[in-house]
């Protein structure tokens, strides 16, 4: 039987039949009755006792501060006469039929119990799960200490108590970062074009070319394996080519030279050939 633990209203007890010690005759009136709560010591009965005359049986019901432990015992006595008690165990509920459950005299408390039928109060404190829940059909009031979720498959309704960035104030954190602290070799950021310099402006041509204005070439950059095919010749365009050396000395070498002799002819009027030999002279 469960009996309720500390009810405004204890139900009313059977304690049981006294008989007249001289003759046996069942007693239906004159009985008194006494009432140990827990580990306390006996005292009177405050309840109220009452007798079933067809069946002598004697009821007994409690105050609710006599129910208030884990256990009580109520004896009926009268003078002469046998007496009857009963020892009433109380549950964990204030509730007539309810009874409490003790974890740890449960036989097989560690295996696998279904509660999908089981309506878990939100008002009541769970110290700690250490296993893992498979699910939480109803709602639960509160949490009052941490809870570390592996896998969440259900985040609505969630909300943070820090309101997260903002898609501006990210760029903003990601490019006003110093550059200095991202050049990591083998890294993306060392691997990024950086201007020594405030700098940035940079010309695409049409042709998806950078245009710019070359001030200095490094050392052994314009060799023949650097530029096109035709930029000698196009450089050579406006200089004089070997070939046109080679004419000009040639041409050269027919002006006359101090001290030399030449043969002059000279076609008269009269349609004559004349010759004569010049001799060309230093000037003094």
């Amino acid at each position: 039987m469960t009996y309720p633990r500390n009810a405004a209203s204890p139900p009313t007890i059977a304690v049981g039949v006294i008989y007249l010690l001289a003759d046996g005759t069942i007693q239906t009136s004159g009985a008194s009755a006494r009432v140990k709560t827990g580990s306390s010591a006996w005292g009177a009965a405050a309840g109220t006792l009452a007798c079933d005359a067809t069946s002598g049986v004697w009821a007994y019901t409690p105050t609710q501060g006599e129910t208030d432990a884990e256990s009580f015992l109520v004896a009926v006595y009268k003078a002469s006469s046998t007496g009857a008690q009963v020892t009433v165990v109380t549950s964990a509920s204030a509730t007539a039929g309810y009874a409490g459950v003790d974890w740890s005299k449960v036989t097989g408390a560690s295996s696998t119990v279904d509660l999908s039928g089981t309506t878990i109060s939100t008002s009541q404190t769970i110290a700690s799960v250490s296993g893992a829940v498979a699910s939480v059909t109803g709602a639960v009031g509160s949490v009052t200490a941490g809870v570390r979720v592996t896998t969440n498959n259900d985040k609505s309704g969630y909300s943070l108590t820090v309101t997260p960035p903002t898609a501006a104030a990210v760029a903003d954190a990601v490019w006003d970062e110093a550059t200095s602290g991202h050049t990591t070799a083998g890294t993306y950021g060392g691997q990024i074009v950086r201007s020594t310099n405030s700098n940035v402006t940079v010309q695409i041509t049409g042709s998806n070319h950078i245009a710019a204005d070359i001030h200095e070439f490094q050392p052994d950059v314009l060799t023949s394996a650097a530029t096109d095919a035709t930029f000698v010749s196009e450089v050579q365009s406006g200089l004089a080519t070997s070939a046109a050396l080679t004419e000009a000395k040639t041409e050269i070498d027919k002006i006359p030279r101090q001290g030399s002799t030449h043969k002059h002819r000279q076609i008269s009027s009269d349609g004559a050939t004349k010759s004569a030999v010049v001799t060309i002279e230093a000037s003094t």
